[in-house]
């Protein structure tokens, strides 16, 4: 097995339940483009990674049993939190577990993830969805849903009155989209793919196109000329790089999620200081902000948005459609084939 190859169907041993852990029925799980960076070895620690190996990190799951017993309930349903931090580190003591410097896993990247009928997980990093989430929207809640909460709340303050910009509206940026209006900001969103920007307008959102002169003018005009509050760049290119200096207001701020490595952040240096435009980046999520973000979910407040469900066996027609652009919001493996059966 090559990265050069697609993706082939192989036989794994029987995950081991080890104290701690709980060993999970997978019946979902979420695609984004680092599955297909992971899999086609266009990732930093692709040189390093042990071949065959597993990806999917969006992982939505039933319990089938724990070690020990009963430390979490045959049946309980939840997403996999995919970082497992060493505890130890600075990074962790200071309760940054995103940035933990010698994590144990991380769940779909370099170490095994979802794309699989089971897989054992530590029992602290499952996370309770509720039963009435549909199981094929309950796979994006871990990363897609996940750091557009952190991105949009807790790294970019937004509030009732905020005014926003979403550059791309992907498998992230549609639900920060969704949940910066949450919030009661006003929102507008920016991206190039059509059927994306008709989904948006569907769910009631300002989506726009960048290309279109008008489209920021207006949005100028709408802020009383002075820009947006806070501006969440789910793509990282030199060009939304450049759309979101020209759109941040004095005093605001730049939340970058998505990235490029051979993008960056340029800010003239009297815009930047007399000014005080902040630039934060914005990195997965806590485990507090996922929950926080699921419950919106259940309350029928944000609604994930998945254009692609596929059998497990058709993984590669995903990642084709992903390469090539063609996927609204998230696509979703279904692993158990729940949408068979009516559910989980």
């Amino acid at each position: 097995m090559a990265y050069d190859q697609p993706l082939q169907e192989i036989d794994m041993p029987e995950p081991e339940l080890l104290p701690g852990y709980v060993l999970l029925e997978v019946l979902t799980c979420g695609v984004c483009f680092s599955d297909v960076k992971t899999a086609r070895g266009a990732m930093p620690y692709s040189d390093g990674l042990r071949l065959p190996h597993v990806p999917g990190h969006e992982i939505f799951g039933r319990v089938l049993r724990s070690d020990p017993p009963g430390l979490v309930d045959e049946g309980t349903r939840g997403t996999v939190y995919q970082y497992w931090p060493c505890g130890r580190c600075e990074s962790c003591r200071r309760g940054d577990e995103t940035l933990c410097e010698r994590m144990e896993a991380w769940v779909g990247f370099t170490h095994h993830g979802g794309f699989r009928e089971r897989l054992t997980v530590r029992a602290d990093r499952l996370i309770r969805i509720p039963e009435g989430v549909d199981p094929v929207l309950a796979a994006p809640m871990s990363c897609a849903l996940g750091s557009a909460y952190r991105s949009v709340i807790t790294r970019g303050g937004v509030r009732a009155g905020s005014r926003v910009a979403v550059l791309g509206l992907g498998g992230v940026g549609i639900h920060a989209a969704q949940v910066a209006r949450a919030a009661g900001a006003t929102v507008v969103g920016f991206d190039l793919h059509q059927p994306t920007l008709d989904a948006a307008t569907e769910l009631g959102l300002d989506a726009r196109r960048p290309n279109d002169p008008r489209s920021e003018a207006d949005m100028l005009v709408a802020a009383g000329g002075r820009g947006v509050d806070v501006v969440i760049d789910t793509v990282g290119h030199d060009d939304t790089v450049a759309q979101a200096d020209r759109l941040v207001r004095t005093g605001g701020r730049i939340v970058g999620v998505g990235y490029s490595p051979s993008s960056e952040y340029h800010l003239a240096s009297p815009r930047l200081v007399l000014g005080e435009i902040e630039i934060v980046g914005s990195r997965y999520a806590h485990r507090d902000d996922m929950e926080r973000a699921i419950a919106l979910v259940a309350a029928g407040t944000i609604r994930p948005i998945v254009g692609m469900v596929r059998p497990l066996e058709s993984v590669n027609d995903v990642f084709e459609a992903l390469s090539a652009g063609d996927v609204v919001g998230r696509a979703v493996l279904d692993v158990a084939g729940v949408t068979e059966r009516g559910g989980s």
